[in-house]
């Protein structure tokens, strides 16, 4: 069932056994978990079906730290949430991302990755993914074809599963269907009522735009509104003039992570005709989805070099005579349409000479299609750093809740680990005669000038078994609250290099069958 909050009665008290907070991967994969169930599940999304500009806005905050991308358009607000523009890359954590390291401080999560091994595959079936299989030579990328130095000892090719998936769109039918999951739209959740002592959640408030107020009362209750979102509720909760639920070792909103993005430079390969084929495009299974190859660092590299997780992917700069080629696929019809026949067919004959050659250096010596240059982007993990933050600020927004104010900070070692990544990378280049690497990084290892973070927003109510070092327990249980549970990427301890997506979905699924338990 999907109602409109506001258009319910004002005062309404809703009784539930289950209160989901955001309708985004996380709070549907968790609610699709609960439509056979015996009991009562509210999904809550402060949003519709559709963007709705006013309501954005409650996404409103102020930057006092390093640049942000606009926290109004970094997340989207409706039902769906951020997988209503998302790109679909999905890519478990790899096992040293779970590890305790002693070379990086806060590193680690309370449990291995086999953990989460089950409840990823799982997460395969709900992001139209294909099997939880992400060995390279499992989708064609055997060693054969992976030149030095990708091939290691120190950088090793890893895939990704792409599939935009609209959770919305995808799922609204089936959860519109479900006998006792209700779905509220426009329901915005503004406190969460602790009791005499914040030991447990006794009710929610929840308020619409349009000025309606009802009451959720629920026995269990899980926060699924981003890694922001999750940290400003809990921070603006609990008793008046206190300092929110869940906050007593004041880690609520510390440890904001971002992945760091930036290109690394610019490779010149030795032979532009080498075969690098297997990079320079996905391989599409019919209908479903996409497997792209990347590069990573090897976790032996990490261990020894004292290195972050990080992933490469590349952009080909090719010769005009790879336009060429395609254009006479067009024109035999081997592949779909593009320009003019007249077009394609000056193209042809402009590099004739060129497409021949690359036609038969093909044919006789099995090499790749001409590359003149490779750009090299990144996306590195960050390091977990209690001064990077999230907070409360004076300003309120419409419904009368405290804006945030985020200060996203680095250390000192993100930069200069980047860049020993950069430079080992410049050295096995060369060292396997692949070429040589025009180095983005400047004088005194400075970021690349269009370093940036992304919009992966991790880490504000991290998880760790001691409440001292995390707001959650390894069962995403806030410590200290019997009752109130989060979902998403906000409880990552650490972020690995690997797009967030799958491995939300993984804990979600995870946290659903502990909430069966408890409930049964």
């Amino acid at each position: 069932m999907i109602i409109d909050a506001r258009s319910v009665p004002q005062g309404t008290v809703v009784e539930t056994e289950v209160c989901i907070i955001g309708a985004g991967a996380a709070g549907i994969a968790l609610a699709r978990e609960f439509i056979d169930a015996p009991f009562r599940v509210a999904l809550l999304e402060s949003g519709g079906m559709e963007i709705d500009f006013d309501t954005q806005e409650l996404y409103e905050g102020q930057s006092i730290g390093l640049p942000l991308e606009p926290l109004t358009l970094s997340r989207l607000r409706y039902f769906g949430g951020s997988t209503n523009h998302w790109g679909g890359y999905c890519l478990p954590l790899d096992p040293i991302d779970f590890e305790q390291r002693e070379d990086f401080a806060y590193h680690g999560w309370p449990f291995p990755k086999s953990e989460l091994d089950p409840w990823y595959a799982r997460a395969q079936t709900v992001c139209k993914l294909g099997p939880y299989d992400y060995r390279p030579s499992n989708w064609g990328i055997t060693a054969n074809k992976i030149p030095p130095p990708f091939s290691g000892p120190h950088f090793e090719t890893k895939v990704l599963q792409e599939n935009p998936v609209r959770f919305g769109p995808d799922y609204v039918a089936e959860l519109r269907r479900a006998p006792r999951v209700t779905v509220y739209l426009y329901a915005n959740a503004f406190n969460l009522d602790g009791g005499d002592n914040d030991a447990a959640i006794k009710e929610l408030a929840v308020k619409t735009l349009s000025g309606n107020h009802l009451t959720v009362r629920a026995r269990f209750y899980v926060l699924a509104t981003g890694g922001i979102e999750n940290a400003r509720l809990l921070l603006a909760s609990g008793k008046a003039g206190g300092n929110g639920l869940g906050n007593a070792h004041d880690l609520v909103g510390r440890f904001f992570m971002l992945h760091l993005v930036y290109a690394a430079g610019t490779i010149v390969p030795s032979n532009p005709h080498m075969n690098f084929d297997f990079q320079t495009k996905g391989t599409w299974v019919p209908g479903t989805f996409r497997v792209d190859p990347l590069t990573g660092l090897s976790a032996s590299t990490m261990r020894a070099l004292h290195l972050p997780s990080i992933l490469m992917g590349w952009l080909f700069q090719f010769s005009p005579v790879v336009g060429a080629v395609e254009a006479l696929k067009r024109i035999v019809g081997t592949e779909g349409p593009g320009g003019s026949r007249l077009t394609d067919l000056g193209r042809v004959i402009g590099n004739f000479e060129g497409v021949a050659s690359f036609a038969l250096r093909k044919a006789l010596f099995g090499e790749g299609i001409p590359i003149e240059s490779i750009d090299v982007w990144c996306n590195s993990e960050q390091q977990p750093n209690p001064q990077s933050r999230v907070s409360l600020g004076s300003q309120r927004d419409e419904l009368g809740m405290p804006e945030v104010v985020v200060d996203w900070q680095l250390v000192a070692e993100d930069r200069s680990k980047a860049a020993a990544t950069n430079r080992l990378l410049g050295a096995e280049i060369g060292r396997a005669g692949f070429g040589r690497l025009r180095s983005a990084f400047g004088a005194d290892d400075a970021w690349p000038t269009d370093f940036q973070g992304n919009e992966h927003h991790m880490g504000t109510t991290r998880m760790h078994r001691d409440p001292t070092l995390g707001v959650v327990d390894e069962n995403c249980r806030v410590h200290g609250l019997a009752n109130l549970y989060i979902a998403g990427s906000s409880v990552f301890p650490t972020a690995g290099a690997s797009n967030p997506t799958l491995t939300i979905v993984a804990l979600s699924l995870r946290l659903a069958s502990h909430l069966r338990e408890q409930l049964a």
